[in-house]
């Protein structure tokens, strides 16, 4: 008897599932975004800490007559998305499932609680540790380099903090995204140990790209913790990988035997 190998859902198939995982992603975003605008003010509030923190003293200004308002569209979007970030990484998964075997689906849970988990880690290392620090070194380059005064426009300022909050969110998903790779077969724990070089000058790049100081501690606060999450990934990897590879062999005799 000829091999018989998984059903292919059409092209269409997947084009439609993905339309109504983004249209179920949109329509999210729009009610965390409604809700997160009703409390922007109290968000804007929250989010002076990081200039606040590196300079009491400073103050922000509105250069024109739709910048508030748009400056508070921007910060409910980013509220809202962290909101319902549960849902979007749920529809991420749901989106992936089809492809995986049955005992791989029901990774769901964990996968939605740990995406989570690290974007919210990393909004929250950045919001706290990096942000003051940046800013700090701003305004204190512009006072001694420059001779000149701190004066931050609204739309400015909110939209480099969160910039700089988003990028570490999504940085932070790296262990994720290893280990659930790894999990699935896809590469391996050796791969993983043999590219730790690579990864190391690869941190060190993507801080200094992400990280708008100049300055090597500031880069390191985002270069150190990816090396981090890197061998944690390794270590969760060589957990994961036997188990995955297991499996896939156990799917393949049932699904090549008579």
């Amino acid at each position: 008897m000829e091999n018989q190998q998984l059903p292919e859902a059409p092209l269409v198939e997947h084009l439609a599932e993905l339309r109504t995982r983004l249209i179920r992603i949109i329509l999210a975003l729009i009610i965390g975004t409604i809700v997160a605008f009703t409390k922007a003010n109290y968000i804007f509030e929250l989010l002076k800490y990081p200039l606040l923190k590196a300079n009491p003293n400073l103050k922000l200004y509105f250069l024109s007559p739709t910048e508030p308002f748009f400056t508070a569209l921007k910060i409910s979007f980013l509220a809202g998305f962290i909101l319902v970030s549960p849902f979007v990484f749920y529809q991420v998964w749901k989106f992936i499932e089809p492809a995986l075997y049955e005992h791989e689906k029901k990774l769901a849970i964990p996968f939605v609680f740990f995406t989570t988990f690290f974007f919210a880690l990393g909004c929250l290392f950045s919001f706290y540790l990096v942000l003051p620090v940046a800013i700090g070194f701003f305004i204190n380059f512009g006072n001694i380099q420059l001779g000149a005064e701190a004066i931050f426009s609204v739309k400015e300022y909110i939209s480099f903090v969160l910039r700089m909050i988003f990028a570490f969110g999504v940085t932070f998903e790296l262990p994720v995204i290893l280990s659930l790779l790894a999990r699935l077969g896809i590469i391996t724990p050796e791969f993983l140990e043999k590219a730790r070089r690579y990864f190391i000058v690869l941190a060190f790049i993507v801080a200094a790209i992400l990280t708008p100081t100049p300055d090597v501690f500031s880069q390191l606060m985002l270069a150190v913790p990816l090396i981090l999450f890197y061998e944690l990934s390794i270590i969760v990897a060589k957990i994961l990988y036997p188990k995955s590879t297991k499996y896939k062999e156990l799917n393949n005799e049932q699904l090549y035997s008579k």
